[in-house]
């Protein structure tokens, strides 16, 4: 039985094609289409075949935006050049490919593609690259850290060790600069989950009247080389909080960080709502139920979808157990979306080990697995596969293999 051929977005008469792209694999076409049906493109013309294939298609049509797969050529600057030799003056060509060489992206630049994209292509970063090929302000829309926002449809979902979990496993497993930010202003827990030590400074900075880098400096707390945290004191008196002046938190604390974590309350204040509709992923956690399913279509009404390049991921958090009063298909069908990843039940072992110090994962390493591929999808990483690690999934494994 022969393997089913990826499935392409539709492709819209030559007149009428916005973006041309040209990826290496027919699977990374594939992949490339969703994100751009996920952006709301609809005059997209998707193959595979990379540079040669944009040649020979430019040859007799053009669009005024070009994504080029570059792997795998050898000399890609000169087949740049042929292919600007058969587009428009006014086409915007972006580059993509698995190199992270800084002196090729400076030589790509400088032979006037508009921008590079590491692989796998970032649903944000797509969104921010075509926004730039359509502005006639090209050098204004420069990239800074990104935004993750985390929040439950409601209390009592474990949105607060969902954050400090993804925090540590981005800043010692995969060596990113990251800041967490703890806006739960009635429960905060993020110094007791981390193991931070020393006086919260979210309040001072929320009373600045301007914010700068020495503030900001001063006011994050240090867990690690590579992870802080802007807390506050539980104990604190929740004051109005100007929204401008709280995105203007975010944005400084992306020019210094590469991920900003946000812990958001399930009550959804305004600030909260707007940090969310303004952050590049968002992670909503959900249970199971009837109630669970309202809740999260009522959120996600509010929030609105991907189409300007704000990734949406949703996640089953069994807090209460593994008992659930609907299934997970029925709850897709309510809502009308599909569950992106299914934590497993940690029971007590979390809570437990924050009587020898801060949150640890090592006591569950499917749960750790779990949340580090989450991790991954809320910075655009494909997820690692996961391993069977006990001796009931491997027996399970290895039937299958004998089955298949």
């Amino acid at each position: 039985m022969s393997s089913p051929q990826p499935k392409l977005v539709a492709q819209p008469s030559v007149s009428n094609v916005g973006i041309a792209v040209f990826a290496g694999s027919p699977a990374q076409a594939s992949e490339l289409g969703t994100l751009l049906e996920r952006l709301g493109e609809r005059s997209v013309h998707v193959q595979a075949g990379g540079c040669q294939a944009a040649i020979n298609w430019c040859a007799a049509q053009n669009a005024p935006v070009l994504l080029v797969d570059l792997e795998g050529e050898k000399a890609p600057l000169q087949t740049l050049a042929e292919l600007a030799a058969q587009c428009e003056p006014g086409c915007n060509i972006v580059a993509m490919g698995s190199d992270s060489d800084v002196d090729l992206y400076r030589a790509l630049l400088h032979s006037g593609v508009l921008d590079y994209l590491l692989k796998p292509v970032r649903l944000d970063l797509l969104a921010s690259t075509l926004e730039r090929s359509r502005s006639e302000h090209k050098d204004s829309f420069a990239r800074t850290g990104r935004t993750i926002a985390v929040t439950g449809c409601a209390g009592g979902l474990g949105a607060s060790s969902v954050v400090a979990g993804i925090a540590q496993l981005l800043s010692n497993v995969r060596h990113m600069p990251v800041a967490v930010v703890d806006y739960d202003r009635h429960k905060s827990d993020q110094s007791l989950l981390l193991g931070a030590q020393g006086s919260a400074g979210l309040d001072s900075v929320l009373d600045s009247p301007s914010i700068d880098t020495r503030l900001l400096q001063r006011a994050l707390l240090s867990v690690n080389s590579r992870l802080h945290l802007m807390g506050q004191s539980s104990t604190a008196a929740v004051k109005p909080v100007d929204t401008h002046h709280l995105l203007s938190l975010g944005a400084n604390l992306c020019q210094m960080f590469n991920q900003v974590i946000w812990d958001l309350p399930a009550t959804h204040c305004p600030e909260a709502m707007e940090i969310l509709r303004h952050s590049e992923t968002r992670i909503v956690l959900t249970d199971l139920s009837v109630q669970g399913a309202r809740n999260t279509q009522r959120l996600l009404g509010l929030i609105g979808d991907e189409s300007d390049g704000q990734q949406l991921l949703l996640v089953a958090n069994p807090v209460h157990g593994t008992q659930t009063s609907i299934s997970g298909a029925q709850f897709e069908d309510f809502i009308g979306r599909r569950l992106d990843l299914h934590l497993p039940h940690a029971g007590n072992a979390l809570s437990e080990s924050l009587l020898t110090g801060p949150l640890s994962l090592e006591r569950l390493p499917a749960l750790r697995q779990t949340l580090l591929n989450l991790a991954d999808l809320a910075c655009g990483r494909h997820p690692e596969s996961v391993q069977p690690t006990g001796l009931l999934d491997r027996l399970k494994l290895a039937i299958g293999r004998r089955a298949a």
